[in-house]
């Protein structure tokens, strides 16, 4: 997440892959993930939905979003 990103809300994924999923539908906006890494963040973002979308909004409010828990 980035302070100065744009809506809707999404997330990115970074590492040998890279991807931008929406945070309400967990759909991908751009990129892709092998299957692995699509379930365990498909896990990750169910887990933690309402934290994710907090931190969105914290970011597009300029305040310091909390860490939140890795899978």
């Amino acid at each position: 997440m980035y302070f100065d990103d744009h809506d809707p809300p999404h997330f990115h994924v970074r590492g040998q892959n890279k991807a931008e999923i929406y945070i309400g539908s967990g759909r991908y906006k751009n990129g892709s993930l092998p299957i692995k890494k699509q379930r365990d963040v498909i896990v990750w973002l169910n887990r933690n939905k309402r934290a994710i979308m907090k931190a969105w909004n914290d970011c597009k409010d300029d305040n310091m979003p909390q860490k939140i828990p890795p899978l």
